[in-house]
């Protein structure tokens, strides 16, 4: 007599959220090193391509933030806010470009914390030399800029950038050594190309909307991971254009 034919087994098939490989729970964390992750918030000149007439100076490169950017920001203060209630952030590290540091300024003013300039993290530099001012200059319309903070990558010594490549390997490089440089937990306030570099060095691998939030931790012995959700804009009023701003 025959054996009877088994019935294939099904295929299982996980869906698994992004991420998962490098997930972590909240209990295996190292959080007093943590990093936080935030783009930008949305700028005038993609909507207002006359906006550099109305702008006061001729920094075509360094616009500021728009409306709604304006609004995104004041959102992702909120959101730190809550995050720094319950694990405080000490530090505040800013590219020197306009649109950086105003969104900067709301989540500094909320968690009594300096925004520290430090041109390592800036924006692709296609445009040579670039036009972000220095930090005394900042720090008169941005009362919260720290005039004392020593950057680890200073203008002069800056270079023409071709690829968001370039501008990702640099913004890496000046954060991993920020970070060793600095104790507790620290948010990075970035631009694309930037930001991307920076989430690959802390356990990321994608670009960033304007003003989400990612959180990025490292546990012992399985090195750096994202916590949550990447590119989070669920804090956000506007999450379409947050995303769809994320390359």
């Amino acid at each position: 007599q025959g054996s009877r034919p088994t019935a294939p087994r099904p295929l299982l098939i996980a869906c698994r959220p992004r991420h998962f490989s490098r997930a972590l729970t909240h209990a295996m964390l190292s959080t007093e090193d943590d990093v936080y992750l935030t783009r930008h918030g949305a700028r005038i000149d993609k909507e207002d391509s006359g906006w550099l007439a109305k702008a006061g100076h001729r920094r075509a490169d360094d616009p500021h933030l728009s409306a709604g950017g304006e609004l995104g920001a004041r959102e992702l203060a909120a959101k730190l806010l809550e995050v720094h209630g319950e694990e405080p952030i000490a530090h505040i590290v800013c590219s020197p470009f306009l649109r950086c540091v105003q969104t900067a300024q709301p989540v500094a003013e909320a968690l009594g914390l300096p925004i520290k300039i430090e041109p390592g993290i800036c924006e692709i530099l296609t445009t040579f030399p670039p036009g972000f001012l220095d930090t005394p200059e900042l720090a008169e319309d941005c009362p919260s800029v720290d005039g004392s903070y020593e950057p680890v990558v200073r203008r002069e010594q800056l270079r023409q950038e071709q690829g968001d490549g370039e501008a990702a390997r640099r913004a890496a490089s000046a954060a991993s050594a920020v970070r060793g440089q600095l104790q507790g937990r620290i948010l990075f306030v970035g631009h694309g190309a930037s930001c991307l570099g920076i989430a690959e060095t802390f356990g990321g691998d994608d670009y960033i909307g304007y003003t989400s939030l990612t959180r990025l931790s490292r546990s012992a012995g399985l090195g750096w991971a994202v916590v949550g959700a990447f590119g989070d804009v669920s804090h956000l009023s506007d999450q379409l254009t947050a995303k769809r701003s994320a390359f």
